[in-house]
Parts: structure tokens; C-alpha cells; sequence
């Protein structure tokens, strides 16, 4: 096994890393974040959190 030599992420410059975004002037920018994008798109069943039957139960457990 290896052991990488990673220095403190204090110490790196954030141009340099690959997660940053930059805007024209340098500074770091994230995107702005969108609720609702996919509203009407997604359905949960109304018996969502019901208990599950015992055969399927029993399969989780390995039974």
C-alpha cells in the first residue's frame, strides 16, 4: 500500500483545483442552486413507507 504525500487543502491554491469554478475576475463562483427543476417529473407511491411483505423481507435478512 502507498501512501500519498497530500498537502493540507488550506495550502493549495484554489485556482489549482480541479472542483473550482472561477469567474472572469478569479474569484470562486458556484452555480446558483435551482429548486423545482424537476417538479411534476418524480412520483411517490401513497404506500411509500409501508411495512414490506415477509417474502421480501426475508430475502433482505437471507432467510
Amino acid at each position: 500500500m502507498r501512501n500519498a504525500n497530500i498537502p493540507d487543502a488550506s495550502a493549495i491554491d484554489p485556482s489549482q483545483r480541479a472542483d473550482a469554478t472561477t469567474r472572469g475576475d478569479g474569484a470562486s463562483a458556484k452555480p446558483p442552486i435551482r429548486f423545482g427543476v424537476l417538479q411534476g417529473q418524480a412520483w411517490i407511491a401513497d404506500d411509500f413507507d409501508a411495512p414490506l411483505p415477509d417474502y421480501l423481507l426475508d430475502a433482505f435478512e437471507g432467510r
